[in-house]
């Protein structure tokens, strides 16, 4: 099957591109740059050139190909307009969308397991859990709403993905305690977050573009949760920072900016449904393994 895949060299995307073609699938890699390019083009990738905010070039794209995975995100900056940024997001999803109508392609969206909201508990969320972030319902309800219209539609839940080095959220978190001189968590640290394995993720991506039916969600996580203070604790050794850690009092919380939002409260998801309809099974080491011995240690 060919593929158009946006965020092609992004750290999801790089990890699909060898998945997918690893598999016998083809893409065609969405370049917004011409550095992009230049590296889709080493790895043997065709290319399309575009940018999220520019649809119409998204939706030329997707004519190329037999199904489109979309895991592009606008980049950000210290000034960008987080409404601005989400509605651009939003317009893209949609044009996309509207381009395959009619025509059975498959549109795999990236969403998130932030759409469920804070979690007042541990209890393992599903996927028949309402969306109700403003971050993520627009984009479902287009997406999901598209199934009856002619597209063969499935939405990916990531929790916070790691391995390899990499991840914005990991990374992000490295660097904000990196400037407070400890791993940093939020009031007693006692919030339990799911993560999940980049290279599990990518399987999820490819077994769902292979065997889910249209219209379905799925969960994205590896192993069990994690404490956030058990966390913060791997991360203070693997920068260096000797296990010291750094509480944030929750009204506080803007001090560590996105990184506080995403590790103040619960996030805990059951992937029981990925399992048994996909045959997904997640296998790559944990995160504090991979935060202790693994890529982000060496």
């Amino acid at each position: 099957m060919k593929v158009f895949l946006t965020g092609a060299t992004g750290y999801v995307g790089s990890a699909l591109v060898k998945n997918l073609t690893g598999a016998g699938h083809t893409v065609l890699g969405m370049a917004r740059s011409d550095e992009s390019e230049a590296s889709l083009r080493e790895q043997g990738i065709e290319v399309h050139r575009g940018e999220l905010s520019d649809p119409q070039s998204l939706v030329e794209g997707a004519k190329r190909a037999d199904a489109v995975i979309h895991t592009a995100f606008p980049q950000m900056g210290p000034d960008t307009d987080f409404e601005e940024m989400m509605g651009m997001m939003t317009t893209a999803v949609a044009a996309i969308v509207d381009s395959l109508k009619g025509t059975d392609k498959t549109f795999i969206l990236t969403s998130g397991a932030g759409g469920y909201g804070p979690q007042t508990d541990a209890t393992p969320l599903d996927e028949s859990t309402p969306i109700i972030a403003p971050t993520h319902a627009p984009n479902e309800q287009i997406v999901l709403g598209a199934t009856s219209q002619g597209v063969r539609t499935i939405v990916l839940r990531p929790t916070i993905a790691y391995g390899y080095g990499g991840s914005l959220p990991v990374m992000g978190w490295f660097g904000i305690s990196r400037e407070m001189g400890g791993g940093i968590y939020i009031g007693e640290g006692d919030a339990v977050i799911s993560s999940v394995y980049i290279d599990d993720l990518a399987d999820l991506y490819r077994l769902a573009l292979e065997k889910s039916k249209p219209g379905e969600a799925y969960n994205a996580a590896s192993g069990s949760a994690t404490a956030t203070k058990e966390i913060a604790e791997a991360i203070s050794e693997a920068a260096g920072l000797g296990g010291k850690t750094v509480s944030i009092p929750p009204e506080e919380i803007e001090k560590a900016g996105f990184i506080g939002r995403l590790i103040a409260t619960n996030m805990v998801v059951s992937t029981e449904k990925a399992q048994r309809e996909l045959g997904w099974q997640p296998s790559g080491p944990a995160l504090l393994d991979e935060l202790r011995t693994g890529s982000y240690a060496s």
